[in-house]
């Protein structure tokens, strides 16, 4: 059922919604050798775009961790106020997917009582966007880290109408615009198991409704029932993270598995069982340095309406793909990303990848492999807790590209 709201609204644009910054499942930072932080209610506000007196200067070295850029007097004793952050950025988006328009995404973290606790910051988002298909949506997420991260717990909702086209006679045909009303909700709570491991249950609900953008164009090629759909889901997640930050990892790595179950009996249409594993390496080559690698892979049993089936494009999964012209049983995937801190504020990528579609539909039965690359440039709204803005220009096979504004980084 995830994929209901989530693919649809916030995986067909994760660009915007900006819910990647914030309701990712946090890591366990590295413990930092500051002393413990004077408690403090102070709010630091970051605005995109930077004003011109807050250029980075080209003479400063440039850390790559915010660990690093603690002044030596603070590590001699002095104690450092924690502050909340919030980052507010305006968005506009060009998605090979929805089309071009304007978003709005927030995203607000709460200062920690003490520094060297291993607990990620507790973190509020929302955004919004609409394009000039017709398309809007707008979602809502927090995630907490409780009893010093001992618990885990994740809530979101989104909604929205996605207009965009079906690919379900092949890739390579021409796609049948439809017009999707899909709205959902989850909530997760996972236990810590002991260092960088968690695991605990998912819970989601999602309904959706699909018809066609205009009267005269053909009947929609996939089953009436799949046409106004419930589904609920309950899943089983388990996570190893050992990264060294939240919003921009240097060191560590990631490993994420998790299996929803739909089922009838929990009130869904379908009966289906989807699973989702990826896992994510960081290396920090020198002080500006870091490689990011992620292997993807997700299988969906018989039963699953089109639009939940494993896809690219959507999740930062091989961008510059239009989200459902590759979709089906299963899909496999890696990636590779170098990130350069240039200056104080500012970072460049450059990323490849590469994935496969194993056909499932007799429609799409021409398995090959398809490449992904790109280059995207950052800037650092939050030094505090090193959250970035990001736009990104990726293209994949026959022509197919797109340019996507993110808060927070692709994996």
């Amino acid at each position: 059922m995830r994929r209901c709201w989530q693919i649809l609204i916030i995986r067909v644009a994760p660009a915007v919604l900006a819910v990647p910054a914030f309701a990712q499942p946090m890591p366990t930072p590295t413990p930092s050798p500051t002393p413990p932080p004077i408690a403090s209610s102070a709010l630091t506000v970051r605005i995109v775009p930077p004003s011109p007196d807050g250029a980075p200067d080209p003479t400063q070295s440039v850390p790559v961790n915010p660990v690093d850029a603690v002044p030596a007097e603070a590590t001699a004793g002095e104690k450092k106020a924690a502050k909340n952050e919030l980052v507010i950025a305006p968005i506009p988006l060009s998605n090979p997917t929805i089309g071009s328009g304007l978003g709005v995404a927030a995203v607000y973290t709460l200062a920690k009582k003490e520094i060297e606790k291993e607990t990620p910051p507790t973190t509020l988002g929302a955004g919004g966007f609409y394009t000039d298909s017709g398309s809007w949506a707008g979602a809502v997420a927090a995630k907490a880290s409780l009893k010093e991260d001992r618990f885990r717990l994740t809530l979101a909702g989104a909604l929205g109408r996605i207009n965009y086209d079906l690919f379900a006679l092949g890739p390579r045909e021409a796609g049948i615009p439809i017009t999707q009303d899909v709205k959902g909700a989850l909530g997760e709570f996972m236990v810590g198991l002991g260092k960088h491991w968690f695991a605990g249950l998912r819970a989601a609900y999602g309904k959706t409704k699909v018809g066609l953008q205009a009267s005269e164009n053909d009947t929609i090629p996939v089953p009436t029932e799949q046409l106004d759909v419930t589904l609920v889901a309950l899943g089983l997640k388990g996570e190893r993270d050992s990264r060294d930050n939240v919003f921009y990892p240097t060191t560590g790595s990631r490993l994420q598995f998790l299996v929803n179950y739909n089922d009838t009996a929990f009130g869904s249409d379908y009966t289906y069982e989807k699973t989702d594993i990826s896992y994510s390496k960081y290396i920090k080559i020198s002080e500006p340095w870091v490689l990011a690698f992620k292997g993807s892979g997700c299988y969906a049993s018989s039963g699953a309406p089109f639009f939940d089936l494993c896809l690219f494009g959507a999740s930062n999964v091989l961008r510059g793909y239009t989200v459902g012209r590759y979709l089906d049983r299963w899909t496999v995937a890696v990636q590779a990303e170098t990130r350069w801190r240039f200056a104080n504020r500012w970072v460049t990528t450059a990323f490849l990848g590469v994935g496969d579609v194993q056909p499932a539909l007799p429609s799409s039965a021409d398995n090959e492999a398809l490449p992904s690359g790109g280059l995207g440039v950052q800037w650092i709204a939050a030094p505090q807790n090193m959250i970035t803005v990001r736009v990104d220009y990726a293209w994949g096979q026959d022509g197919s590209h797109g340019l996507y504004v993110s808060i927070g980084q692709a994996f």
